[in-house]
């Protein structure tokens, strides 16, 4: 736009000409705005019809959007297995059995039980012939029996806890010559005085009464039987100088115990000797068993789920860790199994058609095809199957589950009526 000087006005001093411009440039000037406005207002227009209508939606595609997912055909593959029939029970997990002796060490005569020498420690592991410790100068050893020691040996008693002693003399290859079998006779006292002297001692002697003088005796204060060796010795507080008491010595026979519980509904499937499965909830380790007992008379006291169970023994093939004791774990029970692999599908891809028959729906290529088939042992949620046309059916074929599914009721199966729709095509009757 033109600037023209001003007369009158220092030079440099300049005005716009447009500012004599007149009344026809304020018209053009004016026009410019209102085209201005009006091609805003178009484009506002423009950009809310648009933005609107992509809210606006018919009734058609409303519907289309929220109606549900058509039904989709789920199939699995049909397998060779064993099928396995468990029941499912709960254990927990104890110490092996603890055992004290009734008494340690001489007592009466003078003699006191007090200790002279330590021969183990606690925590070492304890076998036949094994000696403890030594008490008013004799030693004190453990020998295997079921019988607790509760009397002195010696020459002319007869009984188990003799048969016992005998038995453990010729293990630790002390023969007993002649003598009868529970009866202590010379050839026992003759090996208890070998077995004394080979451990640095000389065996003690009846030395009154009808017994005197016929040979080496094992006092009680000497010894303690033990159901099984070898045992662990968990407590020992002996200590040298001072007087010692049964409670100062402890021995764990075995391995961790397994306490079984079983729900009283399922005696009857539950019987001695079948197979289970010992599984950690901590690791979900697993450690294999047998079935040693299961009562019939129910109990609620100390119930890991709540409600009444029938005790159960449980026995491991391996010793339990001990790290278990005082856990709870799970217990499989397998109760019935097949004598190897056979064909077998889910219960749920087993249906049962109008007329009764049983069949399974076959998957080939977009076709579905039905299989009459026949039905055999159940377990876990499988059932084996066998077609009646060879070669129908075999492993890695596809079939449907969840369509007019039949479930199991004892051995026979009852239709149930399920989302899938009816197979297009039929092999077989049924």
């Amino acid at each position: 736009m033109a600037r023209e000087p001003v007369e009158g006005r220092p030079r440099g001093d300049f005005v716009d000409a447009t500012i004599d411009a007149g009344p026809g440039y304020r018209r053009v000037r004016r026009r410019r705005v209102l085209l201005l406005i009006v091609v805003g207002v178009v484009v506002a227009a423009a950009v809310g019809g648009l933005l609107l209508s992509t809210m606006i939606k018919s009734p058609a595609e409303q519907a289309a959007e929220t109606r549900p997912p058509s039904l989709t055909e789920l199939s699995v593959p049909v397998t060779m297995q064993v099928i396995t029939n468990t029941v499912l029970a709960q254990a927990s997990v104890g110490p092996p059995i603890e055992i004290s002796p009734a008494s340690i060490g001489a007592a009466g005569a003078g003699a006191q039980p007090i200790v002279t020498k330590i021969f183990a420690r606690q925590g070492q592991t304890v076998r036949q012939g094994t000696m403890l410790l030594e008490v008013a100068g004799q030693p004190y050893f453990v020998l295997q029996g079921t019988v607790p020691a509760y009397r002195d040996l010696a020459p002319g008693d007869e009984g188990t806890d003799v048969s016992q002693l005998q038995v453990d003399l010729e293990s630790l290859g002390y023969g007993v010559g002649s003598d009868t079998l529970g009866v202590y006779g010379p050839g026992t006292a003759a090996a208890v005085a070998a077995f004394y002297s080979a451990r640095g001692y000389q065996a003690p002697e009846v030395t009154a009464g009808p017994k005197a003088d016929r040979g080496a005796m094992v006092p009680l204060g000497d010894f303690m039987f033990v159901p099984r060796l070898p045992a662990h010795l968990i407590k020992f507080t002996a200590t040298v100088g001072q007087t010692v008491s049964a409670s100062d010595l402890t021995l764990s026979v075995g391995h961790p115990e397994i306490s079984g519980q079983l729900n009283p509904s399922e005696r009857t499937m539950v019987r001695r000797g079948m197979t289970v499965t010992i599984t950690r909830s901590d690791t979900g380790q697993s450690y294999l068993g047998r079935i040693t007992s299961v009562s019939a008379v129910p109990q609620s006291t100390g119930s890991i789920a709540g409600g009444d169970y029938l005790p159960m023994g449980v026995k491991p093939d391996h010793p339990l860790p001990a790290a278990l004791i005082g856990q709870d774990v799970g217990l499989r029970i397998t109760t019935a199994a097949t004598a190897g692999k056979v064909l077998a599908v889910p219960e749920s891809a087993v249906f049962a058609s109008a007329n009764g028959g049983i069949y399974v729906s076959r998957l080939m290529g977009s076709a579905t095809v039905r299989v009459a088939v026949r039905v055999g042992a159940t377990g876990d949620g499988m059932v084996q199957v066998t077609p009646l046309h060879a070669g129908a059916l075999g492993p890695g074929d596809k079939v449907l589950i969840g369509q007019n599914y039949a479930t199991v009721v004892g051995h026979s199966f009852v239709r149930n009526i399920g989302p899938v729709g009816r197979p297009k095509q039929f092999v077989g009757p049924g």
